[in-house]
């Protein structure tokens, strides 16, 4: 492994949709600073600069391209996905998740904007976690889970 950083002061940037906030989401960076973990960006249209892993930054569509938090400019487009069902089984991993993937987890709520509530399933004793991007998630079929029977009761 050479270097952590791929990217070089004056690169333009986005943060990944699947991670960013909504207030960051879809604007264009320049990377000002490059920091022994992090990288150092500032919005192209003025702002305050934002610390960020650069494991999150996608290169910029265009470098002609610097309209910022909408997809007029192309720069991110929403994609329409329909609403997960409560008790919908899935898996969740990719950049930001902590927790070990292939666990389960059991769909609480999706409210159609990108982000979910979700507890393991069996349960975690009233704890869940709530907005998780739809983009870390994979559905399962419910029909290939299966019990160990020495695991059944």
């Amino acid at each position: 492994m050479s270097s952590p950083h791929t990217y070089s002061i004056g690169d333009r940037v986005t943060i990944d949709p699947a991670v960013a906030r909504a207030s960051t989401r879809g604007v264009t960076y320049r990377i000002t600073r490059l920091l022994p973990v992090n990288v150092v960006v500032e919005p192209v249209d003025g702002g305050r600069p934002v610390k960020v892993n650069p494991t999150y930054l996608r290169p910029a569509l265009s470098a002609d391209n610097t309209t910022t938090g909408s997809s007029a400019g192309g720069e991110w487009t929403m994609v329409h996905e329909a609403p997960l069902h409560p008790g919908t089984l899935v898996t969740v991993a990719g950049a930001g998740w902590k927790q070990p993937p292939g666990e389960l987890y059991v769909v609480l709520r999706d409210t159609g904007t990108g982000r979910v509530s979700l507890v393991p399933l069996g349960g975690n004793n009233g704890r869940y976690w709530r907005g998780v991007s739809r983009h870390l998630l994979t559905t399962v079929d419910p029909t290939r889970v299966r019990l160990d029977p020495e695991q059944a009761t």
